[in-house]
């Protein structure tokens, strides 16, 4: 089995009409998904609390988050890349403003004992 996280991206503001939408669509994709084996594992991201970097070797806390918005991950396990991609091609919220990015995963490796 191999690890994977969707990666959604925020690109607009949706109607109250797509958000009910949107949700039977998910609802529906939720359940073809399951139907296959696969547990998903959703995260729902709140905003932005600081959005930092390092310049000159001074930490910047920059006020303006990155656009698209990161919203949403998924975590889940499958097989291969080819059924990995097929779960993200079909996600609804392609077609409501969102972008989908797919990654594989892995665990970082264990820090050395001091």
């Amino acid at each position: 089995m191999h690890h994977y996280v969707i990666l959604f991206r925020a690109t607009r503001p949706l109607t109250a009409e797509e958000q009910q939408s949107r949700l039977k669509e998910i609802q529906q994709w939720v359940a073809k998904v399951t139907a296959l084996g696969i547990q998903l594992e959703p995260r729902n991201l709140g905003d932005t609390a600081a959005n930092l970097s390092s310049v000159g070797g001074e930490t910047k806390n920059h006020s303006t988050p990155t656009d698209p918005a990161l919203v949403t991950m998924v975590f889940f396990d499958c097989a291969d890349k080819q059924q990995a991609v097929e779960i993200a091609r079909i996600h609804p919220g392609l077609h409501y403003g969102v972008t989908v990015e797919l990654r594989e995963w892995t665990s970082p490796a264990p820090l050395p004992r001091p």
